[in-house]
């Protein structure tokens, strides 16, 4: 197979001149000054700038996934119930110690499927279900959105403790 040569292309380097060339707003301060040069290679045509285009407030969906994650992990006895703080209403939070280490089995949850479902702007209903052990559990989320999304209630199918 024959290789091919590199293609040489223009360095994205241009240096600043010294003395009284200097354009204004550029200081040098006795050393050797580069700026980055922005524009295209010769012949070429600039390519568009890929971005995210966020409107209004974040979807649930990326948090859905996390805050499921983290009330299997609490009901579980995986994780204190403590670190659900700051992703709780705090009227949830307040009876999530009676919710905490419901299963005796000593075994890793896992989330499987997560759905979620918008009612109305800045509600979600997410529902989840999880592998413990041997068995599948369900669980049912409400997440409302105040600056960042929140569990506000639990519904779940793992048995008290």
């Amino acid at each position: 197979m024959r290789r091919r040569s590199p293609v040489r292309r223009p360095s994205p380097i241009r240096l600043i001149p010294y003395g009284d060339r200097v354009p204004a707003g550029i200081a040098v301060h006795g050393s050797l000054a580069l700026a980055l040069d922005s524009s295209p290679p010769p012949g070429h045509t600039p390519r568009p700038v890929l971005g995210v285009v966020r409107e209004g407030r974040p979807g649930p969906r990326p948090e859905a996934r996390l805050i499921a994650q983290l009330v299997l992990d609490v009901l579980t006895g995986a994780r204190p119930y403590h670190q659900l703080a700051g992703r709780t209403t705090p009227a949830l939070f307040e009876r999530l110690e009676s919710l905490t280490a419901r299963l005796s089995v000593p075994s890793t949850p896992r989330l499987g499927t997560v759905r979620v479902y918008e009612p109305e702007p800045g509600v979600a209903e997410v529902t989840a279900v999880a592998t413990i052990g041997t068995r599948v559990q369900a669980l049912a989320l409400r997440l409302e959105h105040d600056r960042r999304w929140r569990c506000a209630a639990i519904e779940t199918t793992v048995p008290p403790g």
